[in-house]
């Protein structure tokens, strides 16, 4: 451990606490308490649940995980015993009615009223509620990233251009993410530490840059500036002082990664959506004459807008400020980039669409990595099940995914429920973790001992649980991010030899081939239940699809194979240099 570094961490996190504490105690109290760890978080639930009050009780409820109780707390106390901590409760549980008539009846309740009119999109109300102070100039200078045309200005006068390497074709990279391992276990994080490896063994120096204050914001602290993980480095930009908008913190972000850059003698950078990313990494790029590459994981003005409780809520969000500034500034980012990378062809008929040049686009799919290559899937879901100290009756379905609202995993739930009804001893298993999982637990209730929810676990544990499945479910809600983003689940469940049963939408589609699977209609329960109870009596397709699948996948997706297309875009941009 590096005593010097983690002072600075310190540092960061205690000066970062007493901002937000200074700017508004009640909020950043209440996410805090939800970002402890479960078993702090818990504790923290029992003792409000012991002090007598509406908000108390609704805040207990919420962090025991309880959220039914919660928004019945929330619906019969909202007029009797209004507060700004029911108010932001409510909000958090996305009851947005509630939470504005509970900010009528209270004389200041400025930030609760701006939060509501920021989550609804409508951003220059959401400013104009609010007094002079830190949050306004916070949001302001947020509205100003988001604008049209704006970037971060550097002192590009105080960096050289490295010097190029010759034509080697191993052309050196800085990778600018979001997260990574080892603090942060997700698809993100495994795809980028994925990339970096395939990279590195096709012998091209690579070295990544996670975003400013990292891993401080997630409750982590690093054992130095720079963390080795399987041979690669990840360097942690922890300023003890961070900036106090988005807009300098920006700035900083762009000339740390240009200082990074010229230090390691890089040849291009290489970023992640979404925008933020793309504005520290275009603006480092230019300030020392280096091409960059913008990658395209997912949509981000579709993920905030699927994320609305109701189809109306939904809909407004699509029809926000919000939407169409984010929507401008990742289609005006992308098309500044060299290069683009995406993962499907729904994603780059979008990009395409939306004004990105189709010449700039390369795809490069989700694949699997040598983990699951190397997976034995010889033994059967019931064998797998013994080990794990799970029933081997029944017949498991289920998936390992972030628990999100438009993931669908409460049609399964359902599906399940009425296939047991029905007589088809159908059991669910779900791996993994999210804003969604309290309510999902509460609805699986009906299922009893035949649903298991294990949390988010590490990648080999959570690739045994995948095996115990008689059949991997990907139910995706018909949204518009769910059409338009290849997940790699899919993928994943075609890899270990699992029959797959996806949502009948265009994303899903294209990634798993009828041979390896079955399509469901998307937000229907029965139908998912036929499907599934089908599969269910049929041992020899569900052994046929996870065959074919497999087949599939180790002779179209695999990392030692795709990962060399990064290397192409890289030499392509080396004889063309940067824009």
């Amino acid at each position: 451990m590096n005593l010097k570094f983690l002072a600075r961490q310190i540092g960061n996190a205690f000066i970062t606490t007493v901002g937000h504490m200074n700017e508004d105690r009640v909020f950043f109290s209440m996410q805090l308490a939800r970002r402890l760890p479960k078993t702090a978080s818990r504790t923290v639930g029992r003792l409000l649940g012991r002090v007598p009050g509406a908000a108390t009780a609704a805040a207990s409820a919420w962090l025991l995980g309880q959220e039914s109780r919660a928004k019945t707390i929330i619906e019969t106390a909202e007029a009797l015993q209004p507060s700004r901590l029911l108010g932001e409760i409510a909000l958090n549980l996305g009851m947005l009615d509630a939470a504005d008539r509970i900010a009528e009846s209270l004389e200041s309740a400025a930030p609760l009223r701006s939060r509501m009119l920021w989550t609804r999109g409508n951003i220059d109300e959401a400013i104009r509620v609010l007094p002079d102070g830190k949050r306004r100039q916070r949001l302001s200078a947020e509205l100003k990233s988001m604008s049209p045309g704006w970037w971060p200005d550097t002192d590009s006068h105080l960096i050289a251009r490295p010097a190029v390497r010759p034509g080697s074709g191993a052309a050196a990279s800085l990778h600018v993410l979001t997260n990574s391992l080892p603090h942060t276990r997700s698809g993100y994080a495994y795809r980028s530490h994925l990339i970096l490896s395939t990279l590195k063994d096709a012998g091209h120096p690579v070295a990544a840059a996670t975003r400013p204050s990292y891993p401080v914001t997630v409750g982590r602290l690093s054992q130095n500036n720079v963390e080795s993980v399987d041979g690669i480095e990840y360097l942690r930009d922890v300023p003890f002082r961070p900036a106090t908008t988005p807009t300098a913190r920006l700035k900083d972000q762009a000339e740390w990664i240009a200082g990074q850059a010229f230090e390691r003698q890089v040849d291009l950078l290489h970023t992640t959506t979404h925008y933020v990313n793309g504005l520290a990494t275009g603006a480092a790029a230019r300030a020392i004459g280096l091409p960059w590459v913008y990658e395209v994981r997912g949509v981000l003005e579709e993920t905030w807008a699927a994320a609305g409780n109701t189809p109306a809520e939904r809909m407004a969000r699509r029809e926000s400020q919000r939407f169409a500034m984010m929507r401008s500034k990742e289609i005006e980012v992308a098309s500044a980039a060299d290069a683009v990378i995406t993962l499907g062809e729904t994603m780059r008929e979008h990009l395409i669409a939306g004004g990105v040049p189709a010449e700039s686009i390369t795809l490069i799919p989700n694949s699997i990595s040598e983990a699951v290559v190397n997976t034995d899937t010889s033994r059967s879901p019931a064998e797998t099940r013994v080990n794990l100290d799970l029933p081997e009756d029944g017949v498991w379905v289920g998936t390992a995914a972030s628990i999100v609202g438009y993931e669908g995993l409460d049609d399964l739930v359902d599906a399940v429920a009425l296939a047991r009804e029905q007589g088809t001893d159908l059991r669910l298993l779900i791996v993994g973790d999210g804003i969604a999982l309290p309510e999902l637990r509460e609805r699986a209730a009906i299922l009893g001992e035949n649903a298991v929810f294990t949390g988010r676990l590490p990648q080999a544990k959570a690739i045994e649980y995948q095996l115990a499945l008689d059949t991997i479910v990907v139910p995706r809600k018909d949204e518009p991010v769910c059409r338009l983003v290849t997940p790699i689940k899919p993928i994943e469940a075609m890899g270990l030899g699992r029959p797959v049963v996806i949502s009948d939408l265009p994303a899903l589609r294209e990634l798993v081939p009828q041979s390896a699977g079955l399509w469901s209609a998307p937000e229907d329960p029965q139908s998912l239940a036929d499907v599934l109870a089908g599969l269910a009596t049929n041992d020899s397709a569900r052994e046929n699809y996870g065959k074919n699948g497999r087949e599939h996948v180790l002779s179209t997706r695999r990392w030692k194979e795709i990962g060399r297309r990064y290397g192409q875009v890289y030499s392509q941009l080396m004889g063309t240099g940067a824009k």
